[in-house]
């Protein structure tokens, strides 16, 4: 089993550490935690929210994400040479970073397809928020599922089936350009010097 990554996830108000692995297998002692108890529960969502994070457009570029209880946190890494700096080892090239991060519109295009694919993808998932610095700007994206649903006109755990088939989800500029209005924050970021 090789190890991926490093997360924290919060559990009954103590924080717990655990890795995103390789395999897909999640262990830990039966005989301590029952089936169906609150905190087997969030193990699970947490599995479950770590999975999902993974298989996101762009996760290479998540600096770091955090759930706490029914609210998740996702923060991209701000441009390319910091994700480098940070991630010598991934091959990633910098034209992979661009196709998703280059212009406003793919930033806002990307809040769009993230925030469906999480709620859709994870019945406990209530509030969502994501924050992408890009280009001396912050692009905060904070939405909950019930606002989403009724922007989308739809219930996007009910688009969920359970044998995992490609998700794709059509949307027409006027529609993208709503989103952005009505959900993304966009803040001008003062640069620190150090």
């Amino acid at each position: 089993m090789k190890r991926k990554s490093f997360s924290m996830f919060f559990v009954k108000d103590t924080f717990k550490v655990g890795h995103l692995v390789e395999d897909t297998t999640l262990s830990f002692n039966a005989s301590q935690i029952k089936h169906g108890s609150e905190e087997h529960q969030a193990i699970r969502n947490s599995y479950r929210f770590r999975t999902a994070v993974t298989k996101m457009k762009a996760s290479k570029f998540i600096k770091y994400y955090e759930l706490h209880q029914s609210r998740a946190k996702i923060v991209f890494y701000g441009d390319y040479s910091t994700y480098r700096r940070y991630n010598p080892h991934v091959p990633a090239t910098k034209e992979e970073y661009l196709h998703y991060l280059e212009t406003e519109d793919l930033v806002y295009e990307l809040l769009l397809d993230l925030s469906v694919y999480l709620f859709k993808e994870l019945p406990f998932l209530q509030e969502l928020q994501i924050d992408i610095p890009n280009h001396g700007r912050l692009y905060s994206l904070d939405v909950t599922r019930q606002q989403l649903d009724e922007q989308l006109n739809c219930r996007l755990t009910d688009m969920k089936d359970g044998h995992h088939h490609r998700y794709y989800f059509l949307y027409r500029d006027e529609e993208l350009n709503q989103f952005a209005a009505e959900f993304v924050k966009v803040k001008r970021m003062r640069r620190k010097y150090l």
